[in-house]
């Protein structure tokens, strides 16, 4: 009966034991996979350019400036009448640790596919993950006059499909490939 006893714990020990072997790296791997950024990629990193027209039907150039850990902007689109300035700094969210407090400006940012997923720092843990960000920024390749150049695409994820400018590396190429402000779409301001 002893030996029983003895034979079946050492069973469940080996049996728990291997259990948490199996389960350990797995779990390993999604911690470090819910880490956001701690820098922005080095594609984004510049400043990009946005023309059309705001609010009073005056045309406008936006622009969005990517460092290793800011992003700041100006909006002068649609939805407004004047420009709209911005700063974020990015800090690393890790959700194994206890949640800072952050402030008003902090940010935090997920790879996702190819597109960077970008949301504003929060107070409780349910809001900080990438299916939380406010919006997603991809650098894609396209021809203008047969020349290849950079363009940012823009998404703001709470108004898809509508909200989704691109931004260029100039302004002149922005107007150029934008002449009648009207910047949404599949074809990066060109039709």
């Amino acid at each position: 009966m002893k030996l029983i006893k003895l034979f079946s714990a050492a069973m469940v020990a080996t049996t728990m034991g291997a259990a948490a072997i199996v389960a350990t790296p797995e779990l390993t791997a999604d911690a470090k996979a819910q880490k956001s950024l701690k820098t922005y990629p080095k594609a984004l990193r510049r400043t990009w350019y946005h023309y059309e027209k705001n609010d009073n039907g005056k045309f406008t150039y936006s622009k969005l400036t990517f460092t290793a850990t800011k992003l700041t902007g100006t909006w002068a689109g649609w939805g407004t009448t004047k420009s709209e300035k911005f700063k974020s700094i990015l800090h690393q969210y890790n959700p194994a640790k206890k949640l800072q407090k952050g402030k008003e400006n902090w940010a935090f940012a997920y790879k996702s596919g190819k597109s960077t997923r970008w949301g504003i720092w929060n107070t409780s843990k349910r809001f900080m993950g990438s299916k939380q960000a406010l919006e997603s920024y991809k650098v894609v390749t396209a021809k203008v006059d047969g020349k290849k150049v950079k363009v940012l695409h823009a998404k703001n994820l709470s108004s898809l499909p509508v909200d989704e400018p691109y931004y260029y590396t100039s302004k002149k190429l922005t107007k150029q490939t934008n002449p009648k402000g009207d910047n949404y779409g599949n074809g990066y301001g060109w039709n």
